[in-house]
């Protein structure tokens, strides 16, 4: 697995960026153990992207999902941390029992996809991190697309879904008093956040978490967007040529973003 080197010594393989780690003793300039290091390299091999057409390929742009399936470009070991952070918060999520099933692997007409969480009574649940949570912007980006497409899924597999929500986390936690002084985290009072220690009350807060509750859209809606996807994502890849570009806020965390910003889309001529 090849990586960029956060320290400044270009692109280089991980076991070579591992020996530096081991090596520097603590004295290496990115500031990455080796600890820590090798649990990111190791997230990151599990999560190499599959020939298969993934659920997240559908939901997210076709042009990426090409070319996570037609290159592999070196990233810098700190742009990969946020996905792993992700990754791990999820493992520690994961766990069935009698109410619900976790990490429920889909496919249906070779789309395949991984549900987080699907409870006895039809409800799921999708789990998502991310960092300083807007609560009024919810549900972020494809969320709400993704989600109806595992609820299509298990509905083709014979499960039934009466309930979609996504679970947000902030890896920042709680929302903090932002008054001078107090910085500490809200606590509920008679339905409101509030600041414990000056009782203020803090505009859109958060204790860290948010369920967000998303419209159950219809079958068929469903079914017409993963056939018109699914069928431009397939054709690009027998014929080479990638779908069109799909821009959006996702694109300053993608790992193809400096590629995509001088490669020319051929044009089917």
């Amino acid at each position: 697995m090849k990586i960029h080197c956060s320290g400044g010594k270009g692109e280089l393989e991980h076991e070579a960026c591992l020996a530096c780690a081991l090596s520097a003793r603590g004295g290496q300039p990115c500031g990455y153990d080796y600890a820590l290091l090798k649990a990111i390299f190791a997230g990151s091999q599990k999560e190499a992207r599959r020939k298969e057409i993934h659920v997240t390929d559908l939901a997210g742009c076709l042009y990426r999902a090409y070319l996570d399936k037609t290159r592999h470009p070196a990233e810098y070991v700190h742009e990969i941390l946020a996905r792993w952070l992700g990754s791990a918060v999820h493992a520690h999520v994961e766990g069935s029992d009698e109410y619900l099933d976790s990490e429920l692997p889909l496919a249906v007409d070779g789309l395949v996809g991984t549900a987080d969480v699907v409870y006895q009574d039809g409800r799921v649940v999708d789990t998502k991190t991310t960092r300083w949570l807007y609560v009024h912007k919810l549900p972020y980006g494809s969320h709400e697309l993704q989600l109806n497409l595992y609820a299509w899924m298990l509905r083709r597999l014979g499960r039934a879904v009466t309930r979609l929500q996504i679970q947000y986390i902030d890896l920042s936690g709680p929302t903090k008093c932002r008054k001078k002084g107090c910085g500490v985290p809200v606590r509920m009072f008679d339905g409101e956040l509030r600041c414990p220690s000056c009782f203020g009350y803090v505009p859109g807060a958060h204790l860290g978490a948010a369920l967000v509750e998303v419209p159950i859209w219809p079958e068929e809606d469903v079914e017409r967007l993963v056939a018109e996807r699914k069928n431009a994502l397939e054709e690009a890849l027998v014929f080479g040529r990638p779908p069109e570009r799909e821009p959006g806020f996702l694109c300053a965390y993608c790992a193809h973003r400096e590629y995509c910003s001088i490669e020319t889309i051929p044009s089917e001529e």
